[in-house]
């Protein structure tokens, strides 16, 4: 028989939470390593941070988002996306833009140049998940896209500034 305590954790959670925090904990971490690698041979290859490669696609995706809308979308404060937009600004891949009606609007695109980079960032990034889709058992890739949800959700609710 399973006890509530009254706050909806059961013992049988309760017990699932204290058996398998290091098996989780290792799962975590390897992940980690594995998409640290996966950035190390597909975005900075191309000459870029992680955060730079994924703010050049955001903004390739949504031509002149707004600085606020940029730090919402990747999950990263104000002043932090500021540094990253300054030096693709500066390097020439990105453009800002103040609005005409309200000059605190600041819009950011790509600059002429970005167009080939982050077509090859696209094509890298597709062909590495079209890989991993290729390696996962046949007939099984919604299970891991389900079980991957249910992941990053207690990954959210654990830590608020996660993802």
């Amino acid at each position: 028989s399973m006890r509530n305590g009254g706050n909806g954790v059961t013992e049988e959670t309760s017990r699932d939470a204290n058996c398998c925090r290091a098996e989780v904990g290792e799962l975590v971490q390897r992940l980690v390593r594995a998409f640290q690698l996966f950035e190390r041979d597909h975005i900075r290859v191309l000459g870029f941070t992680s955060t730079q490669g994924y703010a050049l696609l955001e903004v390739s995706e949504r031509p002149g988002v707004t600085m606020n809308e940029l730090s919402e979308r990747m999950n990263v404060d104000g002043s932090t996306m500021t540094r990253v937009v300054d030096l693709l600004v500066r390097d020439g891949w990105l453009v800002r833009r103040r609005e005409d009606d309200d000059r605190r609007v600041v819009r950011v695109f790509l600059a002429e140049k970005a167009g080939e980079a982050v077509s090859r960032l696209r094509d890298n990034l597709d062909a590495y998940y079209g890989n991993i889709v290729k390696n996962l058992p046949e007939g099984r890739v919604e299970e891991v896209l389900a079980v991957s949800e249910l992941l990053l959700s207690a990954l959210k609710r654990s830590n608020p500034k996660c993802c």
